[in-house]
């Protein structure tokens, strides 16, 4: 399914069962630049919010983009299957139940060429550098310089590509 607010560029591929955009919020776009391969079971949603996909990206099943802060992915860029990235957080007030508190976001950004490993998080506000690599069920929850390599629950740095 794709709704009214997704600009998609030349020569994409979109398999059957992803759900890219949704009715239920005004004023979001999704822009998809060329090339760009989204599999089965993938959940676009720009939330009110801006996502910008690169050229020559490739989305594989199972990835959920929630973009009511914005998110933009770089060139090249590699998600792996199940990786989910959330531009978006609530108020943490005491007073008011967490679900009908407002919701907020500061964005995220991935640069070029960047690799996210199969189940990796990238929580909101965060920024990934060119180049860089995100291990396997990876909790991303500050920025990454570009290449290098981060993994585990808080992701933290084990390397650097060369």
């Amino acid at each position: 399914m794709i709704s009214d607010n997704v600009q998609i560029g030349k020569k994409c591929i979109i398999d059957r069962g992803a759900y890219v955009g949704y009715k239920e919020h005004s004023g979001g776009k999704i822009i998809i630049g060329d090339r760009v391969e989204i599999r089965h079971n993938v959940v676009i949603r720009s939330c009110t919010g801006t996502v910008k996909i690169g050229s020559q990206v490739v989305i594989n099943y199972g990835c959920i983009l929630h973009g009511f802060g914005g998110i933009t992915i770089g060139n090249k860029t590699l998600l792996s299957p199940g990786v989910q990235l959330h531009a978006q957080n609530h108020d943490l007030q005491k007073s008011i139940p967490i679900r009908h508190q407002e919701n907020k976001g500061k964005g995220i950004i991935i640069g070029d060429d960047v690799w996210l490993g199969a189940a990796a998080i990238v929580c909101d506000g965060v920024t990934i550098g060119n180049g860089a690599v995100i291990g396997a069920g990876a909790i991303v929850t500050k920025d990454i310089p570009e290449y290098q390599i981060w993994a585990g629950n808080p992701a933290k740095k084990i390397g650097v590509r060369k």
